[in-house]
């Protein structure tokens, strides 16, 4: 079986055994912003498991795209170390429980993907009996082929506190191994023998701060199977997933471009790097991710970068990984089509990526050589592992490169640092990875609510800001209380309740709830499981009870506020689509009080005259105060008609859907005006890219508006007071001012010349002699890189002969320039003296062989740079030797 049956057999299997197929989410998880990528096949399921959002069903089956970022390093020293791939996953949500998940994953290895049931072995939890039962009595497996392990092996967390549980995985015995007692090892231990191939968890507690393990009254399982894992067996190429059908054809392209072949020589590692890195990069950027140096688009930058390195160390040529990335597309757009509706984005982003990464590894380069250069000036004997460890992180140099490096030049490098602060960056990788935990026990303490007591609310925001209500549930720091008194934070839910809770890119309402007894200001509220509000505050005024009678009361002012972005949202996006196409789409929106914010689909940066036509569009629509209202339609209507919606959003049989006037229709359940008119005026304030492919848009309403330009307008008038003229002759006044600074500076320029130029007479005066040549080294004392540059340019000029080295310190930041005459380039320049002591102040720089300049922030180790750099210079001419 290749990849595309084994995936087609799993869906057909469960799907036939009731579950529901969906989707593969994004690598980004929208709903769990706490983690880098999706983790987990699991993942994305979180809010079903804990009740935050209403599943579609209760089975589910998934092929799930995942990326870890953990393991970067080792990709490569083996044939099945990976960052991305992808998850083969049935799920019951409080459906069915053990015995149907062990039966039917035994089932479909043993059937349709046709394991040999004689080489499986199963581990199970020493605690978890019945899953042992059903391993011995219902699927008849010996007993010596279930291995009953701890913790560590077979009991699932994903933190110190949140669902769990036991776990039972199906692992293939290759059998003994060369050297190991064929008794010896089991599947907990790194012997070689088994190889694991499924797991099953049992999410049957909830583990608390304290240790304890609470039973969850709705039980569920969560399975895994990697498909590569998987394939690499059917495929008979076990233990190498680079040879099964997911890589072949990119390590085939690999080969033909490199004119290399894979397969146990020296250039597998690298073949295997680029394969994979190349690959991982290509979904990444599929889902909108950009390089960047920090979060989610810095580690897509450090794998297009490995992967570019280990590119040129098979002696590809620069646009290569865009034609891997191509292969990436061909092989699997059939299963994930948002391959090919961003491969031109893809190509451009890796393109863009490798061009820069190749101004990069000339300047890693630069850098090793100045450390090198700086730790043999200053008699040291080795690269300091903060170096070593700068050179891997931010320009992509393995440590081996600079310890060859290094070597090469009689230099150490000091690895144990290197590891210790790499084993940091991991560390925070993993941490990173984390599930929301908080989210996680949040969910689940609201959805038991919901389900033991039957709690509800009834949300009576789209008719009123005032309601009477019950208050049926109060909480503190996750444990419900039956009273509330002044001063404690406070989690109220009522039964009836005017506040809308966060969603759909509108934040949750504020203001008060008031009893009989005491009073409570809210600051937010948020809907953590299905058909229950809490608004979140402060009790400001005696004690709130569970069972008083309340008046829930939303801040009028603000919730306005909100509705007017909100429906101005709406109109802003019918225009951006009139405007500028049927290519403009929703990629995200924030609505809240201040302002709106709007993120959309486009391959390009608006022109100043599209906005100004969006714009007037959305101001002509309020103007024509044509009616908002609300209709419940099914779904399929709802679609049939036009209406824009959010394509990854899971949506229910009956849709909430907005008119605002006769050109926007929207699937939103959000809070808007009675009018379009109500909006005010609409203002764009800013346009900008947030990542390729992807524009955003602020502005505001109403108030907003009128205090934007009443705001403008008061600067306007402070100007033309300041300058002394009428506010329409405002743009002359200043184009005067600009034109008189101009004269200025050039006057200035001329004196700083002038003084200039007797500072270089009096630098020359104290020249050395070194083996004949001239030498200037000099601190100026308060000088940028640009002043120190003019200065020894000047400097170099009157030596005749010789060599000008300057340093200078303005304000945090420490500057060198250094000058070289023509005539003695060819043993010594400055680009190379400059690359090599700008390190010891923190910084890097470079220039001509004539006149170089650099810079850094260690503004206390200028003298030692200075210093070095003396030093370099003798070293070339008091003897001879030499050329820097």
């Amino acid at each position: 079986m290749d990849s595309s049956a084994i995936r087609d057999a799993f869906f057909s299997f469960f799907e036939g055994r009731g579950h529901v197929r969906l989707p593969s989410a994004p690598l980004v998880l929208k709903d769990d912003p706490s983690v880098l990528f999706t983790s987990a096949g699991m993942q994305p399921l979180v809010p079903y498991f804990t009740g935050r959002k209403q599943p579609p069903a209760k089975r589910i089956v998934t092929v799930q795209k995942v990326l870890r970022t953990s393991d970067i390093d080792e990709v490569g020293h083996d044939g099945y170390h990976q960052t991305f791939w992808e998850m083969l996953g049935n799920f019951s949500i409080g459906d069915y429980w053990k015995s149907e998940s062990l039966q039917w994953s035994w089932e479909l290895l043993t059937g349709p993907f046709g394991f040999d049931g004689d080489r499986l072995v199963a581990t199970v939890h020493t605690s978890d009996d019945e899953a042992y039962d059903i391993w011995t009595r219902q699927i008849k497996l010996p007993p010596h082929r279930v291995f009953r392990l701890g913790d560590a092996a077979n009991f699932w967390t994903p933190g110190p506190t949140g669902l769990c549980g036991p776990d039972s995985e199906i692992f293939i015995d290759t059998g003994p191994q060369p050297g190991v007692p064929p008794h010896a090892c089991d599947p907990s231990e790194s012997c070689g023998r088994y190889v694991e191939i499924w797991n099953n968890v049992f999410q049957q507690y909830d583990r608390q701060a304290d240790g304890r393990l609470v039973p969850l009254s709705k039980k569920n399982i969560d399975t895994g199977a990697g498909l590569e894992r998987i394939t690499q067996v059917l495929e008979g190429v076990p233990g190498d997933t680079f040879r099964t059908d997911l890589f072949r054809p990119i390590v085939e392209k690999i080969e033909q471009l490199a004119h290399v072949a894979y397969g146990g020589g020296e250039a597998d590692r690298s073949i295997r790097i680029v394969a994979e890195h190349s690959r991982a990069a290509t979904f990444l950027i599929a889902d909108g991710i950009d390089p960047s140096n920090e979060g989610r688009g810095y580690v897509l930058r450090r794998l297009i970068r490995r992967a570019a390195l280990h590119a040129r160390k098979l002696g590809l040529q620069t646009g290569s990984i865009p034609q891997l990335g191509l292969v990436s597309v061909r092989v699997m757009q059939g299963h994930y089509h948002e391959l090919a509706t961003h491969r031109e984005r893809i190509v451009q982003t890796l393109e863009n990526e490798e061009h820069k990464f190749e101004q990069t590894l000339s300047s890693g380069l630069d850098q090793l050589n100045g450390a090198i250069g700086a730790a043999r000036s200053a008699g040291r004997g080795g690269i300091d592992g903060d170096t070593a460890f700068r050179l891997y992180d931010t320009f992509g140099f393995p440590v081996e490169m600079t310890r060859e490096l290094a070597g090469a030049a009689g230099l150490r490098v000091d690895e144990g640092r290197y590891r210790d602060l790499l084993e940091e960056q991991r560390a925070r990788s993993r941490a990173s990875a984390k599930f929301s935990q908080d989210a996680m026990r949040f969910g689940q303490f609201y959805e038991h609510l919901r389900e033991r007591e039957g709690v509800r609310s009834v949300f009576t925001g789209y008719d009123e800001l005032g309601s009477e209500g019950t208050i049926l549930w109060l909480a503190s720091t996750g444990t419900s209380v039956e009273e509330a008194r002044e001063g404690s934070e406070v989690e109220i839910v009522l039964d009836r309740t005017p506040f809308y809770a966060e969603g759909g890119g509108q934040v949750g309402d504020r203001g008060h709830i008031t009893t009989s007894e005491g009073r409570a200001m809210v600051a937010d509220t948020q809907t953590p499981a299905p058909d229950v509000t809490v608004m979140i505050g402060t009790v400001v005024d005696g004690v709130l009870r569970v069972g008083a009678r309340a008046h829930a009361e939303v801040d009028a002012a603000l919730r306005r506020a909100t509705m007017r972005n909100h429906t101005g949202t709406h109109l802003l996006h019918a225009a951006l689509r009139r405007v500028l196409g049927e290519e403009v789409h929703q990629a995200g929106s924030l609505v809240h009080a201040p302002n709106l914010r709007f993120d959309f689909t486009l391959g390009r940066a608006p022109t100043r005259d599209e906005l100004r036509r969006v714009e007037d569009e959305v101001n002509a629509a309020i103007l024509a105060n044509a009616d908002v209202h609300a209709d419940l339609v099914p779904l399929q209507d709802a679609l049939a008609s036009g209406a824009q919606h959010l394509f990854d959003e899971k949506y229910g049989a009956e849709v909430r859907v907005v008119q605002a006037g006769p050109t926007s229709r929207e699937l939103c359940g959000g809070t808007h005006c009675r009018a379009t008119g109500d909006v005010g005026l609409l203002l764009i304030t800013k346009e900008e890219s947030v990542g390729a492919g992807i524009r955003r848009i602020e502005a505001v309403t109403g108030e907003g508006a009128l205090a934007d330009v009443r705001a403008l307008r008061e600067r306007m008038e402070r100007a033309a007071q300041t300058l002394r003229v009428p506010p329409e002759r405002l743009p002359e006044a200043v184009e005067q001012l600009a034109q008189q600074r101009q004269r200025v500076e050039k006057e200035l320029d001329a004196a700083r010349r002038a003084g200039m130029d007797t500072s270089a007479v009096r630098l020359v005066a104290k020249a050395e002699t070194v083996d004949g040549t001239r030498l200037v080294v000099a601190d100026v004392g308060d000088a940028d890189a640009e002043h120190l540059r003019a200065l020894s340019d000047k400097v170099r000029d009157q030596l005749g002969s010789g060599v000008v080295v300057l340093g200078g310190i303005r304000g945090e930041r420490a500057a060198l320039a250094v000058g070289v005459t023509k005539d003695l380039t060819p043993r010594v320049n400055a680009d190379a003296i400059v690359k090599q002591v700008a390190p010891i102040i923190g910084g890097s720089g470079g220039g001509r062989p004539q006149s170089a300049t650099g810079g850094g922030r260690e503004i206390a180790r200028l003298a030692e740079a200075l210093d070095a750099a003396r030093g370099i210079v003798r070293d070339h001419f008091d003897g001879g030797r030499g050329s820097a």
